[in-house]
């Protein structure tokens, strides 16, 4: 019988009697008595809503007989003559429990006078949800509730576990780490406990603490309690009555992967039966890299317990078995870069099978003369051996579709990219910015370390909004290139400057306004920097993070997914860290992120000769320690700096 229907027929069943007198009933079932029992030292069960003394939990045929205590002769269901049910049995008699022995299930009783744990434990996983949900301070009991799943700690997540009640549910995470717990909780057992302590995170209820652990059973198969929710068409809207229940589900990942929490990413997830519903596949970061998960990709996941986050439904893995990838799309060359005058960097839009490629090179062929001699590769990228490239010579290099994902899905279109022939890179740093100047006219300043070619680097703001993509021109040591936004803009770009590639004053400040003469001028079309929190990048042609900072209006409060994401490559890459090193417990997000950036990001001024945040010498220890706010030197190397030799 349904659960929800099931507990308005026990709460009926109960009721009636006491309306009348207006007193509460001292119990609905015997684990009710259980306080009563421990108290006095005696065994109690639950008569017509009282306590009285009796087996608990009986054997058919043992709550009558005889004219016995708790039911006269009678047999099983209680008849006349017992003291306190007696004349047919007004408890148990078949036939007098409000017409359902007859084929159908009682709220809350057995036809064989027992108790209906099932039906009592949906009812105390209920009352746990609702005290976690409405804050609720009350313990709560929970009896023989099967173990579904075990949950890895993830990022700011610490580990735990679900219990169910039944097939149908309900369901609760128990937000405390098993191995803390003796005996520590395996899938399949069904264990008892109290809940004590219960949080209610974006609407999904956990018990946080608990008392009187025991197992009852172990070994149990958790088979029957997967619900498949492929052909779910409202998932969403019925996530309250889903949620920490053991699913499984296919489909198609519809969207790019964003932050959901710390550690986590998530990306819409749609079914044939609702390819629109608010729903998201949601797995740690390290899973969904290593599973090579993109777009596109269709795949099952499950069982496992249903998460959410407030409306929003997320089938959620944690570990490589929660997940069947049944396809995905096929591989694409991304990009090819010359690492070196006899090396080419060659990405992928997926991991590559490591046997698919030869290490004799002849899968990548390149015009221009150019030969290959071997091949290596690592996940995406396939380290090309070639002849020596002539510097700055455009190449196209071409891939056979033998090379294969790791699923096994042949190369596919584009199979082609330029590059140019090597030339020695320039060494550059991030050296002043400004996010607040009026209409987003706003402006980042590079400094030239040592000279090279410019070509291929790129300046990114937050995760994914790529600020400019530099060509292919020559900067010497000590030279400064200024980034322009809102370059559509003429408030920002009077006179509609292009990119200068010639000479610092190609286009001179006499005309263009807004050049600087003793800077190389680049304009972006980006509408203006976020002024809130942010994270600036500085990347090679080889996709390389070679200088980054982090920079903030206030020094505590939330940050962007996308500025967190992006935090965590820049610490990964080496290229950011704690004033003194290192990086805090829960990575760069939110409080930590904006404790360990650049200060000032709203305090500069609206105009670019206002303040603006800058470097404070010539040394770079990738921490807020290099930057301070102070008045902008955009054009000129910052106070405090000398040229370099």
């Amino acid at each position: 019988m349904n659960r929800h229907l099931r507990s308005l027929m026990l709460g009926a069943l109960v009721s009636v009697p006491f309306a009348l007198t207006g007193c509460a009933p001292e119990c609905v079932d015997a684990f009710d008595c259980g306080a009563k029992a421990k108290k006095d030292g005696k065994e109690y069960t639950c008569v017509a809503g009282a306590c009285v003394p009796g087996t608990p939990f009986p054997d058919a045929g043992s709550v009558g007989g005889g004219g016995g205590e708790t039911g006269g002769g009678g047999g099983a269901t209680g008849g006349g003559g017992g003291s306190t049910g007696g004349g047919g049995g007004t408890v148990e008699d078949a036939g007098s429990d409000a017409g359902m022995d007859a084929g159908t299930e009682d709220a809350g009783v057995d036809d064989a006078g027992t108790p209906d744990a099932g039906t009592l434990l949906e009812q105390q996983v209920a009352q746990a949800r609702a005290n976690a949900l409405q804050a609720l301070t009350a313990t709560q009991d929970l009896t023989a509730a099967t173990v579904t799943y075990l949950k890895p700690a993830v990022g700011a997540e610490g580990p735990g576990f679900f219990v169910q009640a039944s097939p149908g549910g309900p369901a609760i995470f128990v937000a405390v780490d098993p191995a803390t717990l003796t005996p520590a909780p395996q899938v399949g057992d069904t264990v008892s406990f109290t809940a004590t302590t219960y949080t209610n995170v974006s609407s999904f209820p956990e018990v946080t603490a608990l008392t009187g652990w025991s197992r009852v059973s172990s070994g149990g198969s958790i088979t029957g309690f997967t619900q498949d929710l492929t052909a779910a068409t409202t998932l969403s809207a019925n996530v309250d009555a889903l949620d920490s229940e053991l699913i499984s589900m296919r489909g198609v990942l519809d969207g790019g992967f964003a932050s959901a929490g710390t550690g986590y990413q998530a990306a819409f997830f749609g079914s044939v039966a609702n390819p629109v519903d608010n729903v998201r596949f949601r797995a740690p970061t390290t899973l969904i890299d290593r599973l090579d998960l993109v777009r596109g990709c269709e795949l099952t996941v499950g069982p496992t317990p249903l998460w959410r986050f407030t409306t929003q439904a997320q089938p959620s893995a944690w570990v490589a078995g929660d997940v069947t990838i049944h396809s995905c799309p096929a591989p694409t060359l991304v990009s090819a870069a010359a690492v070196d005058a006899t090396h080419v960097l060659l990405t992928f839009s997926r991991n590559l099978a490591t046997g698919s490629v030869l290490t004799d090179g002849s899968q990548f062929t390149f015009d221009n003369g150019l030969t290959a001699s071997a091949a290596a590769v690592s996940g995406r990228t396939v380290t090309v051996t070639t002849s020596a490239q002539t510097g700055g010579t455009s190449y196209t290099a071409t891939v056979a579709n033998s090379v294969t994902d790791t699923l096994a899905a042949p190369l596919g279109m584009p199979n082609t990219a330029t590059f140019l022939g090597f030339e020695v890179r320039a060494v550059l740093r991030i050296n002043e910015l400004n996010a607040n100047i009026a209409n987003g006219c706003d402006l980042i300043e590079l400094r030239v370390v040592s000279g090279g070619s410019m070509n291929g680097f790129k300046l990114l703001e937050r995760d994914l909004g790529t600020l400019v993509t530099f060509t292919n021109f020559t900067v010497a040591t000590n030279d400064l290139i200024v980034v322009h936004l809102n370059g559509p803009f003429a408030t920002c770009n009077p006179g509609t400057g292009t990119q200068e590639t010639t000479a610092k004053n190609q286009q001179a400040a006499a005309t263009f306004t807004a050049n600087y003469d003793t800077a190389w001028d680049w304009y972006s079309s980006d509408t203006g920097l976020t002024a809130t929190d942010n994270v600036i990048t500085l990347y090679d042609a080889t996709n390389t993070i070679v200088d980054a900072v982090f920079v903030a209006n206030a020094p505590t409060g939330m940050a962007a997914a996308g500025t967190e994401i992006q935090a965590a490559l820049v610490a990964a890459a080496n290229q950011w860290q704690q004033v003194g090193g290192g990086i805090p417990a829960g990575g760069f997000v939110d409080d930590a992120f904006r404790a360990n950036a650049a200060l000032g990001l709203g305090a500069t001024g609206t105009a670019a000769s206002g303040d603006s945040i800058r470097r404070i010498d010539d040394t770079d220890d990738n921490d807020m320690a290099d930057w301070a706010l102070g008045a902008s030197s955009f054009g000129a190397i910052n106070p405090g700096q000398t040229p370099f030799p």
